[in-house]
């Protein structure tokens, strides 16, 4: 394959400190017991009896400016947002007649298992509110297989037990509610199982923790007193097993405390522990009584002191903090939540429960749910449509389980569901579909309907009935009229050719994926309430094949206003349409060559650096000849390396939001950010206000790796051709006649100044740079010779805003034709003559002589 990618270009030249407030370091001693036994002893408030009059549906005003101040503080301080498990703040609270209804509609959300007091009493979902010292949340995983590249932790997630803690003693002020997250922290793919909590005080809307809140713990007040965060212990843990978390309410010094505890059974036994203890503040002064015993709370009649979310219980599943989602490629498992309600002594299994939890803002997509029945019943967890509905003890709750199999052709297909005999793109959730045999979905017994629609196929529709199991067999015509108007997925190199328009995936005859234009469907809008965006527009895993993506349409969504998504983007001033990314997982010898690129990241929900094309462990790729509008982010490589980035534009481009800020890197917006080796990167124009970044440690892991690129070749004549995946490169991105390194916008700038070499972005570029920089004009040298100085003395001299200080009688600086001002630094003791002046340069050097007298 012959293409030359010369390209006419009109390039114009144009921490805080991080604070941890430490609380007081306890001694673990004996960790509370695990809840069955003992702990029945602690006791709190009595049952309260349902009861409640009814209100409307209220969307607090402050809430957004609640959720804007959090985050603003998070960043300032430099907390890790993996480290931070949010709230939802764009939760709806509705509660009539004295029952709260659940806080989500639509997937994504947090999967798992909700009781948020809410029963169905004779045919009538009722109001109750429940008092429990002790709530377990249990996670059976025998199989997983998450990804989701944008929260740059792709196989990462959390397994969070949230419950809130009534009748907290604050100096003498027992009205305070603190949500307590109790959070298993797995990464599948090293199996590595770690612990980690939370606190946040619910108290009130502003949800300020301050720093007299707690008294004791193992970890630290972060955020401008925002959150409570303290880590636990990490172990190797491979699937399958099972792992359990207690939050325990008791009474210790005579403070209201708490304790996070754990066990974990895998194939090698049992072990379990206390990884913190917490004490909060209840006394100015030594406490000379106990305080009265905290308890938590789950209430189904009426918001929590902030308004805007539920005292509730629930165990989830959800993205890697900052309010991140994970899709589930594949799960097998169960999850169980149980609470020791006040004046009993053993354990009890939720008496109602939702598949989903309501008050975090992590989510998930991909699982399907079901129930097992009877007094201890447990979800059931498997791939599939994540769709919300109760499982049991609730209107509408069916106990047992509805298998459905779907033979698909092509198997990289998109599957989609809700409930009921048609399409609902407002409910509608994507189900995961494997490379090869059939997709298995166990799912809550009832109707549903399911939509088949790939790129360039025609879309199927089928509905099944309420049944114990049921088959589909669906093949998909081939229809290229109908363009792409879904993205483009494959997870193996035998997916590829259905979303291919040519090609056998060869070196010499690659994979052309399809590119015709089409509207994308709206399905392929969700996002979640921090706007993490679901679905990519072009996501290849595990690919070896060659495969070429040439002349692509931006995948461009809009978001249904029935889905909300709209008002949540509304309502953080951020633009109301996007274009999907494109993300390589894995891949090896792709080629993206001759788009156009856009896209944008929310910026509070936004960790890592999500970009609009994003490799994570892929090798041997080409990036060549494209137009990035950067709103956000050009490209971020993580983890692989040998790749080769040529003949790329980059410019930064505004947003449409009304609150621009709101989208990531606004201002400083990002060409390049590198976290890997061996990478060739040269003839590309940089024109954003960051050009490029390569920093010294693993983006994933934290660990110092002194990553090295090449941002340049050695200089040859522009006609000099170079094959990368059967593509041609030549040609210079100046139309120069010879091709070295890159063209910088900010090359020339006091802090790159012409000659100085390498070029490193003001030393973002933490390792080598570019020794060669492009520029379409002749640098000349500019002279000054200092003399009258006695031998050694350092003197200094700043030409067009960039200052060198020398001890060497000739100080150089280089600079294209044009009249520059300089001024000479004082040297004490002495008068320079002349002090400051200008020199003009025109097609050969110039030399200004500095003489100093004594003063």
């Amino acid at each position: 394959m012959s293409y030359n990618l010369r390209l006419a270009v009109v390039l114009a030249v144009a921490v805080a400190a991080f604070m941890v407030v430490p609380v007081a370091s306890v001694a673990n001693g004996s960790a509370y017991p695990i809840p069955g036994a003992a702990s029945a002893g602690v006791s709190g408030p009595s049952a309260h009896p349902a009861s409640g009059t009814a209100t409307s549906a209220h969307v607090p005003s402050g809430a957004q400016a609640t959720e804007d101040r959090i985050l603003s503080a998070l960043k300032s301080d430099h907390v890790p947002m993996s480290h931070v498990f949010l709230p939802n703040f764009n939760s709806q609270v509705s509660v009539q007649n004295g029952v709260v209804s659940p806080l989500y509609t639509e997937s994504p959300a947090p999967m798992g298992l909700g009781d948020f007091g809410v029963q169905d009493v004779g045919g009538v979902n009722v109001g109750t509110i429940t008092y429990t010292s002790s709530i377990e949340g249990a996670v059976t995983l025998n199989a997983v297989d998450p990804l989701y590249v944008t929260s740059s932790a792709p196989d990462e997630f959390t397994l969070q037990l949230n419950t809130v803690l009534n009748h907290v003693d604050i100096l003498g002020n027992t009205n305070y509610d603190f949500w307590i997250q109790n959070v298993p922290f797995y990464a599948a793919g090293s199996g590595t199982l770690s612990f980690e909590n939370n606190i946040w005080n619910f108290s009130s809307p502003a949800t300020f923790m301050g720093y007299n809140a707690i008294y004791s713990g193992h970890g630290s007040v972060v955020g401008g007193g925002e959150v409570y965060i303290a880590g636990g212990p990490s172990f190797h843990v491979p699937t399958p097993f099972t792992v359990s978390v207690y939050n325990n309410a008791s009474v210790v010094n005579d403070r209201p405390t708490v304790f996070f505890n754990y066990s974990v059974t895998d194939a090698m036994g049992s072990f379990s522990g206390s990884y913190d203890q917490v004490e909060f503040n209840s006394s100015a002064t030594p406490p000379t009584s106990a305080a009265p015993a905290p308890t938590f709370q789950i209430d189904g009649q009426s918001a929590n002191p902030t308004g805007f979310l539920l005292n509730d219980a629930e165990i989830m599943l959800g993205g890697p903090g900052g309010g991140s989602t994970t899709t589930l490629f594949n799960i097998a498992g169960s999850m169980g939540l149980w609470i020791l309600p006040n004046g009993t002594a053993t354990m009890q299994t939720v008496p109602a429960a939702y598949d989903f939890g309501t008050d975090t803002g992590e989510t998930s997509e991909g699982i399907a749910e079901a129930s097992t029945s009877g007094p201890n019943a447990v979800a059931t967890l498997g791939p599939g449509p994540s769709l919300l509905y109760p499982l049991w003890g609730i209107v509408g709750a069916t106990s047992g389980a509805e298998t459905i199999t779907v033979h698909l052709t092509p198997s990289n297909a998109f599957v989609f569901a809700n409930a009921g005999s048609t399409i609902n793109d407002s409910v509608a959730a994507w189900g995961p579909t494997p490379v090869s045999g059939p997709a298995v979905y166990t799912l809550s017994p009832q109707q549903y309907t399911f939509e088949f629609l790939l790129a360039d196929h025609a879309p199927v529709t089928v509905t099944v009935g309420q049944q114990t199991s049921a088959h589909i067999s669906v093949s998909l015509a081939l229809d290229p009229s109908l363009g792409v108007y879904t993205p483009l997925w494959a997870e193996a190199n035998s997916q590829l050719g259905a979303i291919s328009m040519s090609g056998t995936g060869s070196s010499s005859n690659p994979y052309v994926l399809d590119n015709q234009p089409a509207v994308i469907d709206p399905l392929f809008g969700e996002l979640n309430d921090y706007a993490f965006q679901v679905f990519p527009g072009i996501n290849l895993i595990d690919t070896t094949a060659h495969v070429s993506i040439v002349n692509m349409p931006l995948f461009a969504i809009t978001y249904l206003a029935a889905q909300n998504f709209e008002a949540r983007l509304s309502l953080n001033g951020a633009p109301l349409t996007n274009d999907l990314n494109l993300e390589l997982y894995n891949a090896s010898h792709v080629s993206i060559v001759g788009n156009t690129l856009s896209g944008w990241f929310y910026s509070a929900g936004s960790f890592g650096d999500p970009a609009s094309v994003y490799l994570w462990n892929s090798t041997h790729d080409l990036i060549a000849g494209n137009t990035f509008q950067v709103q956000s982010s050009g490209i971020t490589t993580s983890g692989g390396g040998f790749n080769t980035l040529w003949g790329n534009t980059f410019y930064a481009v505004s947003n449409s939001g009304t609150n621009p800020y709101s989208v990531d890197n606004y201002g400083t917006q990002v060409a390049l950010n590198e976290w890997e080796s061996n990478d060739l990167i040269y003839n590309n124009g940089f024109l954003t206000p960051v050009t490029a970044t390569l920093e010294p440690f693993n983006f994933y892991n934290g660990v110092f790796e002194p990553f090295t690129d090449s941002w340049n070749v050695a200089v040859q004549p522009a006609s000099d051709v170079r094959v990368v995946n059967g593509w041609d490169l030549s040609g210079s991105i100046l139309g120069l006649s010879w091709q070295g390194g890159n063209y910088w916008d900010n090359y020339g700038t006091p802090s790159d100044p012409y000659g100085v070499l390498p070029y490193n972005n003001g030393g973002y570029i933490w390792i080598g740079g570019d020794y060669h920089p492009l520029i379409p004009f002749v640098l000349q040298e500019v002279r000054f010779g200092k003399s009258g100085l006695p031998s050694g003395t350092p003197w200094s001299v700043t030409l067009n805003g960039y200052t060198q200080t020398s001890t060497a009688a000739l100080i150089v600086f280089w600079e294209p034709a044009g009249t520059y001002s300089f001024t000479v630094g004082s040297v004490t003791g002495y008068n320079a003559s002349p002090a400051s002046g200008s020199e003009t340069v025109t097609t050969s050097w110039v030399f200004q002589a500095v003489f100093y007298t004594p003063a």
